[in-house]
């Protein structure tokens, strides 16, 4: 039997509270507020010039419900993105360019491999997992692009998905669950909405520093041919006819969100906006979120957020009214200063003519995302998954994944 005496281990108790504690000094005194380098960069390692960027990365996101649900089960699916971007002004400060650096190409390939059905096992109309999406490549975007830089206008044209230049904000990659994360819920068929693309265009005005707007016109007759070009199989379901009009007004000033030292957060936004459609099945519908950080201590840096979505017309979107918030706080603790504590709420309402007997489905999740350095970011989280189903007759579901990015 091993045995511990009561004065080793108050040594021991003191010794650790000690370094505990010297640590927590040392961070507060000098607080580590560089990333540490990558391990390994193929824009660095492929010796590339300056006017082509060249990414890969890849997500993976395990997942498992120990509890609740139809039936216990684990899952495996993962997202590779190829992305290379040409332009003269990828690597030079906005202020010198000149027009030709203003001008890019960009290109992505997204591949899914793995089981994108994993909420229908279980009993969940929603997907829990952000990259859920039939297995095989997908043509995302081939555009060209003039970036408004400093100046007023922005264009850009060729394939591409209504985000992120609608109905996103970069705080919603924090988040797993595909309710959370991207669009607000927008769950169209017919929408281009990432992986989905169609042939479109979007004009940005950028009257001010703090103020944008931005006007896209997409064909919605295109996405499909688009989503099968490189094999992919997608549902039946996908695409339709006609035209989708989307506007949009940002007003990100800098009272929302103060600049502080080593903050990676997004800045605080306010964003309203709305799409309408030309044909009788899609309708219109308004959309908007804000986020913002307050005088309150939360870590070296924090954000609220809300965000919304309303369609009009139910005929042909599952889920017609989506509610959502949250909290995001970097460098709870302050020796681990990149790392962001997450906690989200969504809950979303089926449409009574498309889901007739099914109310809502809501999720609650929290994570914590280590930020190891910018190569690798591991991401533990637990969802719970409210009222499964819509219909009341499934038990809530507790789900735990650990997401895992590794960027090259």
């Amino acid at each position: 039997m091993l045995t511990v005496s009561t004065k080793s281990l108050a040594i021991t108790s003191f010794l650790l509270a000690s370094s505990l504690l010297s640590s927590r000094v040392l961070a507060e005194d000098t607080p580590p507020l560089e990333q540490a380098a990558p391990w390994f960069s193929l824009q660095n390692n492929l010796d590339l010039p300056d006017w082509i960027q060249f990414s890969l990365q890849t997500q993976a996101e395990p997942m498992l419900n120990p509890s609740g649900g139809t039936k216990q089960t684990r899952n495996w699916i993962q997202q590779t993105v190829g992305s290379i971007a040409i332009g003269f002004g990828l690597k030079k400060e906005t202020k010198l360019w000149s027009e030709i650096d203003h001008w890019r190409l960009d290109t992505s390939v997204n591949f899914y491999n793995g089981n994108p059905n994993f909420n229908s096992e279980i009993g969940a109309y929603i997907p829990l997992q952000q990259v859920a999406h039939g297995s095989g490549f997908w043509l995302t975007q081939a555009t060209i692009s003039r970036s408004s830089g400093d100046g007023l206008l922005g264009i850009k044209g060729g394939i591409l998905s209504i985000n992120p230049d609608f109905i996103y904000s970069p705080i919603y990659d924090y988040y797993i669950h595909s309710s959370l994360n991207n669009t607000l819920n927008l769950s169209i068929n017919d929408m281009p909405v990432n992986p989905l693309a169609a042939i479109g265009g979007v004009v940005e005005l950028k009257p001010g520093r703090d103020l944008s707007m931005r006007y896209g016109l997409f064909d919605l007759g295109s996405t499909k041919p688009i989503a099968t070009s490189l094999g992919v199989n997608p549902q039946a379901n996908v695409g339709g006819d006609g035209l989708v009009q989307l506007l949009q007004v940002s007003y990100s000033p800098q009272w929302l969100a103060p600049a502080k030292p080593g903050s990676q957060l997004p800045p605080g936004t306010l964003q309203l906006g709305g799409y309408s459609t030309n044909n009788d099945q899609d309708g219109s519908g308004i959309n908007g979120s804000f986020n913002f950080s307050t005088g309150l201590a939360l870590g070296l840096d924090h954000r609220f957020w809300i965000g919304s979505n309303y369609s009009f017309n139910s005929s042909n979107n599952t889920t017609p009214t989506f509610i959502s918030a949250g909290f995001l706080s970097q460098g709870i603790l302050t020796s681990r200063p990149f790392d962001v504590l997450i906690l989200g709420f969504g809950r979303s309402g089926f449409s009574p003519t498309i889901a007739a007997g099914q109310s809502y489905e809501g999720v609650i999740e929290l994570g914590y995302q280590f930020q190891l350095n910018p190569t690798l970011n591991l991401q533990p989280a637990v969802q719970w998954i409210i009222n499964p189903g819509g219909a009341a007759n499934t038990t809530g579901i507790f789900a735990t994944t650990l997401q895992i990015t590794l960027n090259l």
